[in-house]
């Protein structure tokens, strides 16, 4: 039996209006309308904001099969700006499983599809 996913519980994933249109194990999907205060001094969405996005898809995809995943590495190329005008989605995808970690890579794109940033990140699973 699938434990409740402890990403759920999320406030600040809350906080910032993610919308979760996919959560299973190994696979997660979420959308984010970009607000005014999500931009930064250069005139384009924070590189925070992408991340918070990416790892919250990394959460929900690592938290909703039978074991709990909990970060321990992550690493983030920013690809190409955002805009204020943008809807984001971020896309997490299982890699590879050991019993104890797992890699996922997650793509944030706008609502063309373009590729804004990646991320790689590594889950340690709980026994």
């Amino acid at each position: 039996m699938t434990a409740e996913n402890s990403a759920l519980k999320d406030m600040f994933a809350r906080h910032l209006g993610i919308e979760i249109l996919a959560a299973e194990a190994g696979h997660a999907k979420a959308r984010l309308a970009v607000q005014p205060h999500f931009i930064n001094g250069a005139g384009f969405v924070h590189g925070g904001i992408l991340f918070s996005l990416a790892d919250y898809a990394f959460a929900l995809a690592a938290n909703a099969g039978d074991d709990s995943g909990l970060a321990v590495n992550a690493n983030v190329n920013f690809i190409k700006a955002a805009l204020p005008a943008d809807e984001l989605f971020a896309e997490a995808r299982l890699i590879s499983r050991g019993r104890k970690l797992g890699t996922y890579q997650v793509d944030v794109t706008n609502r063309e599809g373009v590729i804004l940033a990646r991320v790689q990140a590594m889950a340690y699973f709980k026994a």
